[in-house]
């Protein structure tokens, strides 16, 4: 039988995984209203990000009432820490969604001068990102942690080349200058989509066992990937 805790606690993860779709579906959303200047399909994602506002709000109430109320000890008060922090990040995630919608709003006299394909591609891997650290939160399973190596590695190099080439784009047009920040402005938004997911990553960690670690490939040889 499920005491009052365990009861609290799987509402919360229901109202987590439920934030983590909207969120997923608002950044993506907004990347496909922007690779299609699609002013109607921007305007949706704006209204999504009233809801993710919404929810993550409500899983905040829920926390700080269970910890005032079931006084949990030990584990469960590491993993309702986790829970909070890890709908704060994800609010983040939902407000890169809401500004890459805005910039769509920005883009009704301007046209792309290329083809996107960088931009949809980094929006994928934070994506990955994202699912692979909410796994971590949502089910202890902590087992493709070490793939975060490779999709940071691929993120970084693949934005290299998109700014590389929008350089080369720039000294050979006039005219592109305000889409290209657009461009970059869009990529370091999915950059800090990822960084949100190595954060909730190594809250996992932590959640499920009680150590901190720092993942990324700047940390390497700092800290213990391998899940024990």
């Amino acid at each position: 039988m499920r005491t009052q805790l365990e009861f609290y606690l799987e509402e919360i993860e229901r109202r987590l995984e439920r934030l983590h779709e909207l969120v997923e579906k608002a950044f993506m959303d907004s990347m496909d209203s922007f690779k299609n200047l699609d002013q109607e399909a921007a305007a949706k994602v704006k209204e999504l990000a009233t809801d993710i506002d919404e929810l993550e709000g409500k899983i905040e109430e829920n926390v700080l009432e269970t910890i005032g109320r079931r006084q949990p000890v030990a584990k469960d008060l590491r993993k309702l820490s986790v829970y909070l922090q890890t709908a704060h990040n994800l609010h983040r995630v939902g407000r890169y969604a809401y500004k890459i919608a805005h910039i769509t709003y920005l883009c009704k006299e301007i046209q792309h001068f290329k083809e996107l394909i960088s931009l949809p591609h980094l929006a994928e891997l934070a994506k990955s990102t994202l699912e692979i650290a909410m796994r971590g939160v949502l089910k202890s399973d902590l087992s493709k942690l070490d793939e975060l190596e490779k999709l940071e590695s691929e993120s970084d190099k693949e934005t290299s080349d998109m700014f590389n080439e929008i350089a080369q784009y720039l000294r050979e047009q006039n005219g592109i200058e305000e889409m290209a920040l657009f461009y970059m402005i869009i990529g370091r938004y999915c950059e800090r989509a990822a960084d949100q997911a190595f954060q909730i990553a190594e809250k996992a960690v932590y959640m499920v066992k009680g150590k901190r670690v720092r993942l990324g490939l700047a940390y390497k040889g700092k800290a213990s990937l391998a899940p024990h």
